[in-house]
C-alpha cells in the first residue's frame, strides 16, 4: 500500500519545493520509501509502504530497463504470482519478486488490457515517455482511491486530494456539499472539491497534455455481475459462495510483512478471524477490537465468544468520549471531508494500535452490501409498499397525514435509495434552500435496474460502500496500515450477484446467506443476535463542552464556514434549540452540521502553487 501523485503539463517543470511538499502529504501512506521522477512535462512523486517483496528493488517510481515507461501504483495484486508465470512463459524477464513490475511489464505486453486482468485492488498511472502520453486505472470495486485534477494544460493524479490542492485549489463544490448533507458523503465522481474529480472504479483515462487530449473508458463495470439466476437451490447458493469467499480470504493473506485482523464482534470479522485461524492453526493471529464500554454498543461478549474458540491473540484499545472529541479534526483531515461515518475516528485510533505490530489488516467491510445485512434489507417489502402508496398521495394532504410525514420523503424519493438516511433529511431545505438536490449518481445508478431489490444492492454497492472504502483506506493509512477486504472482491461479487434474490434477500431477515455458511465457524448467539450498529451517543456529547461541545460554537461564530452555504439565522435557532433539549426529530442531526463545519474549516491549511 501506498501513495502517489502524478503530474503532467506541457514544457513544464515542476518545481522541487512543489514535490517535496507533496512528498509529507503523502509520507504517511509510505514511510518506508520515497522516489520522485521529475522531468520537462511529468513529475512522479511515490511513497512506499512495503508489503510484497521487501527489496528495495521494487521501490517507485518503476521503470522498465529500456527507460520508456515509468509507473507508480498503490494497491496490491492478488493474482500477480499467475500473470507473472503467464509472462515468464512467454519470454518476460523479472527482477523483482513483486506485483508491481507484473503490471508494468503486462502493460508493455498487453496494453491497457492488462487492467482486466488484474484481482485485486489497484490505482495506477503509467506514463509514456517516448511518445508523451500516459493511462491511469482504478480497481472495479474502487477499493484505492485514484483522484483527477485538470486546470488548463494541467492534469494531475494522486492517491489522496492534498497534493491536489496545492495546484487547483480547495473550493467547496455545492453539488457534492448537497450530498454530504443528506448522507454525509458524496457519490460518484464526486470528490468533494471543485476541479478536482474522484476516477470511478473500473475506469481508465489515457491522455495526451500536448494535445490537451483525455480520453476515459470503463474496462470493468462490477453491475453487470447483477445477474440473478432462477434455478439455483438455496444449498447450491450456499456452497458457491463459501467456495468464492474462502477463496477471497486465502488471497488476502498474500504478505511478505503478516497480518492482523479488525474484530468487532459482529458477524462478518468474527467470521473472517474464524476462516483464517481454522485454515492456519500453526500461525499466530493478532485481532484488535474497541472497547467502548460502558457504553451499550460496545460488542466485547461477542468478541469473547470467538477470541476463545480460536484462541486468538486478542488486543483491546479502550476509547470514550474525550478520545472521539480529540481525535475528531484528524480524522475528518484525513478522510478529507466530513467524516462520512462516526466510526472514522474509532477506526483511525484503533488502526494507530495495529501499526505498532503490524502493517496489514484485514476487515469485513463489504459484507453488508454483498449479503443485504442492513435492517433495510429485512423489510424491503414494507419500503417498496411505502413507496407506491406515498406516490399517490397528493401533496396538499401531506400537512394533514401527520402520522405519516415520515413517508413523504418517498413521494418524490426512491425508498430503494433514501431508506439508508435514518432522518427526515427534507427539513435541510428551509437550513440550504440553494443546497437541497435531489438527483445524483445514486438515482441514475438505480435507474439501470427494475427490481426493487436489485436497486437497493446497487446503491449500496456502488455508492455506500464506496464510502466505507474511503474510511477503511484513509483511516488506516493515516497510520501506515494497509487494509484489506475480503468480502469486497470481483470475483465473490460476480458469484453472490447472481444469486437468486429470494435466497440472498428473502425480507424478514438479515444475510440470510452468510449466517448459513457461518454457522459451523461461530455460535448461534453470535449469528442470530440484532445488529448492533455504533449508535454513539453524540447527543449527549456534544452537549458537554469538555467532549464534542466545544465545537458547536464554530457553527454559530461570525466567521462559521457552512452557514456561507445557508440560512444562519435558521442555523443559531436550531443550536439554540439543542441547547434548550428541545431537539426533535423535526431537526436535521446536529453532528452531521458539526462535522461540515470542521471540514470545511480544514480547507484553509493549503494555499496553491502555480
Amino acid at each position: 500500500m501506498c501513495g502517489f501523485a502524478a503530474l503532467f503539463e506541457p514544457h513544464r517543470v515542476f518545481d522541487d519545493g512543489l514535490l517535496r511538499q507533496m512528498d509529507r502529504d503523502l509520507f504517511h501512506r509510505g514511510p518506508d520509501s520515497g522516489g520522485v521522477v521529475s522531468e520537462s512535462g511529468c513529475a512522479l512523486v511515490f511513497r512506499r509502504l512495503a508489503i510484497i517483496d521487501l527489496d528495495s528493488v521494487s521501490d517507485q517510481p518503476m521503470v522498465d530497463p529500456s527507460g520508456r515507461y515509468a509507473m507508480v501504483f498503490n494497491g496490491e495484486i492478488y493474482n500477480y504470482q499467475q500473470l507473472r508465470t503467464e509472462m515468464k512463459n512467454l519470454g518476460d524477464i523479472f527482477y523483482t519478486k513483486g506485483d508491481a513490475e507484473v503490471i508494468l511489464r503486462g502493460f508493455i505486453r498487453w496494453g491497457k488490457a492488462i487492467f482486466s486482468r488484474l484481482e485485486g485492488m489497484f490505482a495506477v498511472v503509467i506514463w509514456d515517455r517516448q511518445q508523451k502520453s500516459g493511462i491511469a486505472a482504478r480497481d472495479p470495486l474502487g477499493i484505492k482511491p485514484l483522484y483527477m485534477a485538470r486546470d488548463h494544460d494541467l492534469i494531475a493524479f494522486a492517491s489522496e486530494m492534498r497534493p491536489l490542492r496545492r495546484l487547483v485549489g480547495s473550493r467547496p463544490d455545492l453539488s457534492a456539499l448537497s450530498e454530504l448533507l443528506m448522507y454525509r458523503f458524496a457519490a460518484g465522481r464526486l470528490s468533494n472539491l471543485q476541479n478536482i474529480d474522484l476516477v470511478s472504479g473500473g475506469s481508465l483515462i489515457e491522455f495526451e497534455p500536448m494535445k490537451s487530449l483525455v480520453r476515459e473508458e470503463s474496462y470493468c463495470d462490477f453491475l453487470d455481475t447483477f445477474q440473478p439466476q432462477h434455478d439455483m437451490s438455496e444449498s447450491d447458493a450456499i456452497e458457491i459462495s463459501r467456495e468464492a469467499l474462502f477463496d477471497s480470504i486465502e488471497t488476502h493473506l498474500q504478505s511478505d510483512t503478516g497480518y492482523a485482523i479488525q474484530l468487532s464482534g459482529g458477524v462478518d470479522s468474527s467470521l473472517v478471524s474464524a476462516i483464517v485461524k481454522n485454515r492456519h492453526p500453526e500461525r499466530p493471529l493478532r485481532t484488535y477490537g474497541i472497547n467502548l464500554q460502558p457504553l451499550p454498543q460496545d460488542e466485547r461478549k461477542y468478541r469473547e465468544m470467538v477470541i476463545k474458540r480460536y484462541k486468538l491473540d486478542h488486543h483491546e484499545i479502550k476509547l470514550n468520549g474525550l478520545d472521539f472529541a480529540d481525535s475528531l479534526p484528524k480524522a475528518i483531515a484525513h478522510m478529507e471531508g466530513p467524516s462520512a461515518h462516526y466510526g472514522c475516528v474509532l477506526l483511525m485510533r484503533l488502526c494507530e494500535h495495529i501499526s505498532e505490530t503490524d502493517k496489514v489488516v484485514l476487515t469485513g467491510e463489504g459484507a453488508d452490501e454483498l449479503f443485504g445485512g442492513y435492517a433495510r434489507y429485512g423489510q424491503w417489502k414494507e419500503l417498496q409498499s411505502l413507496g407506491k402508496k406515498a406516490r399517490l398521495i397528493p401533496s396538499l394532504l401531506w400537512p394533514l397525514l401527520k402520522r405519516y410525514r415520515g413517508a413523504k420523503r418517498f413521494s418524490q424519493h426512491d425508498p430503494a435509495i433514501v431508506s439508508s438516511i435514518y432522518f427526515d433529511f427534507l427539513n435541510l431545505k428551509p437550513l440550504f434552500p440553494d443546497l437541497f438536490s435531489t438527483t445524483g449518481w445514486r438515482e441514475n445508478v438505480a435507474g439501470r435496474f427494475g427490481d426493487f431489490r436489485d436497486r437497493m444492492m446497487a446503491v449500496d454497492q456502488s455508492s455506500y460502500l464506496s464510502s466505507l472504502l474511503m474510511r477503511q483506506d484513509k483511516m488506516a493509512m493515516a497510520a501506515s496500515v494497509e487494509a484489506r477486504v475480503p468480502f469486497t472482491h470481483l470475483p465473490l461479487f460476480g458469484v453472490v450477484n447472481s444469486i437468486p434474490r429470494d435466497i440472498r434477500i428473502p425480507g424478514g431477515v438479515t444475510k440470510p446467506l452468510l449466517k448459513k455458511i457461518a454457522e459451523p465457524w461461530l455460535p448461534n448467539d453470535l449469528l442470530y443476535r440484532r445488529k448492533v450498529g455504533l449508535n454513539l451517543p453524540l447527543n449527549d456529547w456534544l452537549r458537554k463542552p469538555e467532549l464534542l461541545g466545544r465545537y458547536v460554537d464554530d457553527l454559530v461564530s461570525h466567521d462559521g464556514r457552512l452557514a456561507e452555504f445557508g440560512e444562519r439565522t435558521k442555523l443559531i435557532k436550531l443550536v439554540e434549540a439543542f441547547r434548550k433539549g428541545k431537539q426533535s426529530n423535526d431537526m436535521p442531526p446536529l453532528m452531521n452540521l458539526v462535522n461540515l463545519e470542521i471540514w470545511l474549516r480544514s480547507l484553509d491549511m493549503i494555499s496553491v502553487t502555480r
